[in-house]
């Protein structure tokens, strides 16, 4: 006779249990949600941003306690639950970083995600050699030039990109380029001459071959206007010059070609320089140099393809970067003995 009430008791009892789980639930999910709030936001909204260091090999835990230990973040646990849950755990990039404490912990998740690591520019200036970006390369603090000339060298960069010589001379693009900490040589070879590959358009080919050049003699030919110009508007000037000589099978007769044969000695160039056997002595062999003598950049190039419509066969320097340009070699000699009579008077 009393099996009700029993009954009736135990559904009392359940309806109890399950009302305490449930506040027990509501409790635990309340501070599970305040602990996940605390930990996701920032540390201090008020701090200045850190560099960090991304090492490779550094596991999800060693980047963890990284970040807590410069107090980056609140809990190096709570790090590796987010990256768990969010699938980042095998996707932190290395690199250098500057971070914050006033980032929350999903901005410090997508840095490293994304690998926004602190990037360096990296100025290339047009008519650069080789070995002159390999010692720019260290003063920038990048890494040793010894480094970059090695990695230069190696015969793979003119196999892969098709490059006919012997060097990458005139094929480093120049440029302004950004790369991060730690970036080897190979990466800043193989970006530069992506971007060489890229600046050289359809056209340009189609202007190369109706010059009846091809690439390679193209950018030579630019690298020489590149080292001889220093004024924009006469770089077709150059150009027309360069192009009529060889046009009617006369030596180029360019200083800049005679002092790279000799190694670029830093000083202007002398007699015994133009008499000096090298094979890129443009005084003593026709036709154009073994191959460039610079990186030329996008203008020289351009008025290597495109000279212009002039019959100039020679230019003298006249002083600001200018030069005079004749048709005649008596005219020429003029200019000179002109030139020459103005210096001795100020040197009066």
């Amino acid at each position: 006779m009393k099996f009700p009430d029993i009954r009736k008791n135990a559904w009392r009892y359940i309806a109890i249990a399950l009302f305490c789980v449930s506040i027990l639930s509501s409790v635990a999910v309340c501070v599970s949600i305040s602990y996940m709030v605390r930990y996701l936001s920032p540390v201090d909204s008020g701090a200045k941003a850190t560099h960090l260091k991304i090492a490779p090999g550094m596991s999800s835990m060693a980047i963890a306690n990284q970040l807590a230990d410069s107090h980056l973040i609140h809990n190096p646990w709570a790090f590796l639950v987010a990256t768990y849950l969010t699938g980042s755990n095998h996707r932190l990039q290395v690199g250098s970083y500057r971070l914050s404490a006033a980032m929350s912990m999903p901005q410090i998740i997508d840095h490293l995600k994304t690998g926004k690591v602190i990037t360096h520019q990296f100025v290339v200036p047009e008519g650069l050699t080789v070995a002159q970006i390999a010692k720019l390369w260290e003063k920038a603090g990048f890494g040793p030039a010894a480094a970059f000339d090695e990695a230069v060298r190696d015969p793979k960069w003119q196999l892969n990109y098709g490059i006919d010589a012997e060097t990458l001379e005139g094929y480093l693009f120049p440029d302004t380029y950004r790369f991060p900490d730690g970036t080897i040589p190979d990466v800043v070879i193989q970006i530069m001459l992506d971007e060489s590959e890229r600046r050289w358009a359809d056209e340009f080919c189609r202007a190369a071959e109706s010059l009846e050049f091809s690439r390679h003699e193209i950018i030579t030919l630019a690298s020489i206007i590149e080292t001889e110009a220093r004024v924009a508007e006469e770089r077709p000037l150059i150009s027309a010059v360069f192009h009529n000589r060889l046009r009617r099978g006369w030596k180029l007769q360019a200083d800049p070609t005679a002092l790279y044969g000799l190694g670029n000695p830093d000083r202007p160039p002398r007699a015994a320089d133009l008499r000096t056997d090298t094979p890129y002595n443009t005084y003593i062999y026709t036709g154009l140099p073994p191959g460039p003598i610079c990186n030329p950049g996008a203008a020289s190039i351009s008025a290597a393809l495109q000279p212009a419509p002039v019959d100039y066969m020679y230019f003298v320097a006249i002083g600001e970067g200018k030069h005079h340009f004749s048709k005649t070699l008596r005219e020429h000699q003029n200019m000179i003995n002109r030139i020459k009579r103005r210096r001795r008077s100020i040197a009066d």
